[in-house]
């Protein structure tokens, strides 16, 4: 399997821990002045903490779908895939607008892939990497030549709680002004009958409700015993806890497989969910940082988008060249932990 090209596209508005304060402060006037000061405290002091500065959002009259499209143009012409040729559409995206049909519908039919099947994969921030295993199974028994995977990581502001009535509400919605938001698209090709990629996933189902957004029928499916005292269709993340039961997931299973630490890699693109747990994994790994590119400063937590972009801004920047090896290291909620390995 081939990465015939990788695009990203972001939106409009470029928005700061400033920003983010200011509409919180404006979302929680109602509270008493200490209490909204303790807020604002409490969340400056978290995202420092993170290492989180700028990251982009869609504003009034920005449309994610038209992103969404515009790096899958992209995307296309570089590989100079005519359209008729894509033989499959993956939408690996958390951001959506409804919960069926498959989001990839929309994007198979506004950019004429007539000839395409197209389905969704949502696996929180690893839906990126889960994509291309499977695009790379389904080439292995011949069911398509040529996919496009897409992710439409905006929309966020919606999903994430600014109003509080109690402070003591505010620390699992704290991951929520860590998000950025950005569209990717990538070609794959099945180009080779030999193969050196390489995809391992494990996942921790124990640490489910640690990070999620609930729909609001969530007893329904909760194991006994087990409640959700948040808002449906809110994002809310236990971070300590998240940050360090993943940091040590990550760490046990790549150790615990010897094809991936055998391996040479020329650059290495980890989901960004801070910038602290990057670093974290980065040294505990024993990844050089003249290896790793980090991006989590400049974009913020862009969820499944994480690894695409900082793969399609590193071509602009000229850190990444055809032929390196490509090591891509994933943490995303559920827990799962992910990693791809492949030539670029």
């Amino acid at each position: 399997m081939k990465l015939a090209s990788i695009s990203h596209d972001l939106p409009s508005r470029r928005i700061t821990t400033e920003w983010i304060v200011d509409k919180l402060a404006q979302s929680n006037a109602h509270l008493p002045e200490s209490d909204r000061d303790q807020l604002i405290r409490g969340a400056r002091a978290f995202l420092d903490r993170a290492g989180s500065g700028t990251k982009y959002q869609v504003s009034d009259g920005d449309s994610a779908l038209d992103s969404a499209l515009r790096c899958s143009t992209k995307a296309l012409e570089a590989a100079k895939i005519a359209r008729s040729d894509v033989d499959i559409v993956i939408f690996a995206g958390v951001g959506r607008a409804w919960l069926e049909p498959a989001s990839a519908t929309v994007l198979q039919a506004e950019l004429g892939l007539h000839s395409a099947t197209c389905f969704d994969v949502l696996d929180g921030c690893a839906g990126w990497l889960r994509a291309l295993q499977i695009a790379k199974g389904l080439f292995a028994v011949k069911a398509g030549k040529t996919a496009l995977v897409v992710n439409c990581e905006c929309g966020f502001e919606e999903f994430g709680r600014w109003r509080f009535d109690d402070i003591s509400e505010v620390e699992d919605h704290l991951a929520t002004f860590t998000i950025g938001e950005a569209s990717t698209a990538t070609v794959l090709v099945d180009e080779s009958p030999v193969s050196d990629d390489y995809f391992s996933f494990r996942t921790f189902g124990e640490h489910a409700t640690l990070c999620m957004i609930p729909l609001g029928n969530e007893r329904q499916f909760l194991p006994q015993g087990a409640s959700i005292r948040h808002p449906p269709m809110k994002f809310f993340a236990r971070s300590h806890e998240l940050l360090a039961t993943t940091v040590r997931r990550i760490v046990e299973t790549y150790q615990a497989d010897e094809r991936l630490r055998a391996g040479h890699y020329d650059i290495v693109f980890g989901h960004a969910a801070s910038e602290k747990a990057g670093e974290l994994v980065r040294r505990q790994l024993g990844i050089s940082q003249a290896t790793y590119f980090p991006i989590h400063a400049e974009y913020g937590n862009v969820v499944s988008a994480s690894i695409p972009l900082a793969m399609s801004l590193a071509l602009e920047r000229g850190r990444l060249e055809r032929g390196q090896r490509v090591l891509a290291i994933v943490g995303a909620s559920g827990i799962t932990v992910g990693f791809g390995s492949f030539t670029y």
